[in-house]
């Protein structure tokens, strides 16, 4: 899970800046799209390779958590919610990757082990990430505007984190929203799919 703080967040574009600028120009429309499509607790964001799925997910989050403007809006990126967010600090926000994904982002603490020790980082989200956040989306939210869970790319989901994921999904605790990023939604258990609302 991306926690740690001990690579340079410049390295990888998060969220929309203090002074309103998208990591990437091109997800505005989309953003907006998404944000018309009302409330829903699980989203599955989709498109073509190299959209910008990972970037478009951190600024949907970043939005559905801004403390200063609606659902509807585009996050301020000033508030200590937005400042949370970009610096990969906000305590109701949970980023699932893969381990290998994390290392080539530069997401792992010096302290922090992958796996179990494997010769290889792993590409998939295993089932033990999987039940971590299963957990975390049990606790309070930590600033009170709820709490969002984002895998990416979610077709790294193999069929056992799949499957630990299917309840959850189907019955969230409390004010928790899900957000599924991949390039491969066909690649998705149809029954993790038929609990999202998809956006392409």
């Amino acid at each position: 899970m991306a926690t740690a703080k001990s690579a340079p967040v410049e390295a990888f574009p998060i969220g929309v800046t203090e002074s309103g600028e998208l990591p990437l120009p091109w997800l505005a429309a989309p953003l907006a799209a998404a944000l018309s499509l009302g409330r829903s607790h699980a989203l599955l964001v989709h498109g073509p390779a190299g959209g910008g799925h990972l970037e478009f997910a951190l600024v949907l989050a970043q939005t559905l958590l801004c403390e200063a403007g609606g659902e509807r809006t585009l996050a301020c990126g000033r508030c200590a919610s937005c400042r949370g967010v970009r610096g990969r600090s906000h305590p109701d926000l949970l980023v699932v990757l893969p381990d290998a994904l994390r290392l080539q982002l530069g997401w792992v603490g010096e302290d922090e082990k992958l796996g179990k020790g494997d010769a290889k980082p792993s590409r998939d989200l295993r089932v033990e990430q999987v039940r971590q956040a299963i957990a975390w989306t049990q606790t309070t939210s930590g600033r009170g505007r709820g709490k969002l869970l984002l895998l990416h790319p979610a077709d790294a989901l193999n069929i056992p984190s799949a499957n630990a994921l299917l309840k959850t999904l189907e019955e969230p605790p409390g004010d928790v929203r899900f957000v599924l990023a991949t390039e491969a939604a066909h690649q998705l258990l149809p029954t993790v799919r038929s609990r999202c609302l998809t956006h392409t």
